[in-house]
């Protein structure tokens, strides 16, 4: 496919015909003669002296081997309203480009808006941590508490609750060397201050000793992703409203 640059974009059909005539090597009776049009007729149109209907742009496209649209979209926008916008064919055509044009503009910006909707959601999901948590917290419990028993049952504190004497504080001490089972618990989901969990008859009572803040790899790559599709999608708003409005 022949890419055609702005300069030739910016060409009235005149101009267009002579350029494509002097690549093909053709002088103008040659090209009359293979268009089927008389060579005035052509040289009226080369300096931009006359309107051609549609049959005659298709016949000279077709001397070129082109097809008549291609070589008008090739064309100036503004010149082919001004100058070409009453040929029927040329105006059906132009507002069928143009509908599709604006129905290409219209799933841009969608898409530019659905981009910055993601990119806020993306970063909020991954600053918040709710792909990877971003929080740990540090669980302890000194060992299992029998049916029956307090819940501080291993608190080094006399234990209010239960009027505990110094007596009786002493004693649960030194029962509670020979009970002793420490276990630690990594949680990414906050259980609160303490919580409990049982196990058959027995618990254990859970005091938070930890908590860290850390943001993880891959909630980084949450973030940066978010902010990427923010800005392309801002962007594509932003060049829709100032270049092609809807």
């Amino acid at each position: 496919m022949k890419v055609i640059t702005l300069k030739e974009r910016e060409m009235k059909l005149g101009e267009k015909i002579k350029k494509l005539r002097n690549d093909a090597e053709l002088t103008q009776p040659e090209l009359a003669d293979k268009a089927q049009i008389e060579q005035s007729y052509l040289s009226k149109l080369e300096n931009e002296k006359g309107t051609p209907s549609f049959d005659v742009i298709e016949k000279i496209a077709q001397a070129f081997e082109m097809n008549a649209m291609d070589l008008i979209e090739s064309l100036d926008l503004d010149y082919i309203q001004k100058q070409l916008g009453h040929i029927p064919e040329i105006a059906v055509k132009t507002a069928e480009k143009h509908r599709e044009k604006q129905v290409k503009i219209k799933r841009l910006y969608i898409l530019s808006v659905v981009m910055v909707v993601l990119g806020v959601a993306l970063f909020y999901a991954g600053h918040r941590g709710l792909f990877v948590a971003n929080s740990s917290y540090e669980y302890y419990s000194a060992g299992f508490i029998n049916e029956g028993e307090p819940l501080k049952r291993f608190s080094i504190h006399r234990i209010q609750i239960i009027n505990e004497n110094n007596e009786e504080f002493n004693q649960r001490i030194k029962e509670n060397r020979s009970r002793l089972d420490e276990l630690y618990l990594f949680k990414h989901d906050y259980r609160g201050e303490k919580f409990v969990e049982h196990y058959g008859k027995q618990r254990r009572y859970f005091d938070l000793v930890k908590s860290d803040y850390n943001l993880q790899q891959v909630n980084k790559a949450h973030e940066l992703l978010g902010i990427l599709f923010f800005i392309c999608g801002w962007f594509g708003m932003f060049y829709i409203y100032r270049f092609k409005r809807l």
